[in-house]
């Protein structure tokens, strides 16, 4: 996990609002946050980021997520991992509920659930950042799948759903336009962040 609170941040630093980018293929590393020497992991302009790599558990971690969704202490998460496809990366749009053993994982649970963050706008954020990158409704079977089933049925009695998205990536495709691409669709999704309210001034 990267660490935000890093020596010599500003007040007003600690006080943006966080998008957890989740790699939940940890065991293939998709892109590093952390760009240059200072260690200070890139972040859109008005939000910080966190990093959590790997899915050991999907259960625990999607409960430790909504948990951390619901609080507000984190305000959107992006899901990255990889696609079984060449081509361009995908934004997958929609996940099935889980199978073990041709058995579903709820009786009561929905067939289908969708990512709430905003395509479109993430669509053309990436192509303006000229980097290949389609919608999918395809969910693969495969943890990250799972993950995003589990965050969005955990959410779904919540009046306020935050921007929740999920992209896939080829093995063929080069860092710099992996970087891209997530750097385009955190961009979209925070870009209605606002700063965290102050304290109330203590009265004398």
């Amino acid at each position: 996990m990267t660490d935000n609170s890093l020596a010599g941040q500003s007040h007003e630093d600690s006080r943006r609002p966080c998008i957890i980018i989740c790699n939940w293929d940890g065991g293939e590393p998709v892109w590093d946050l952390v760009e240059d020497l200072t260690g200070v992991p890139w972040a859109p302009d008005n939000a910080r980021t966190e990093l959590i790599e790997g899915v050991t558990d999907a259960e625990n971690l999607a409960r430790d997520l909504v948990s951390r969704l619901i609080s507000h202490e984190a305000r959107a998460l992006l899901l990255i991992g990889r696609t079984r496809y060449e081509g361009p990366a995908r934004l997958q749009i929609r996940a099935e509920i889980p199978k073990t053993d041709g058995h579903r994982l709820s009786e009561d649970g929905p067939g289908v659930v969708r990512a709430t963050a905003p395509a479109a706008a993430i669509l053309e954020a990436a192509a303006n950042a000229k980097v290949a990158l389609v919608a999918s409704s395809e969910a693969e079977d495969d943890a990250g799948s799972a993950l995003l089933y589990r965050i969005m049925t955990a959410l779904e009695d919540h009046l306020e759903t935050p921007a929740i998205a999920m992209i896939r990536f080829p093995f063929g495709m080069a860092e710099p336009q992996v970087a891209a691409t997530v750097k385009a669709a955190a961009t979209v999704m925070t870009q209605h962040f606002t700063l965290a309210q102050r304290p109330a001034a203590a009265r004398i």
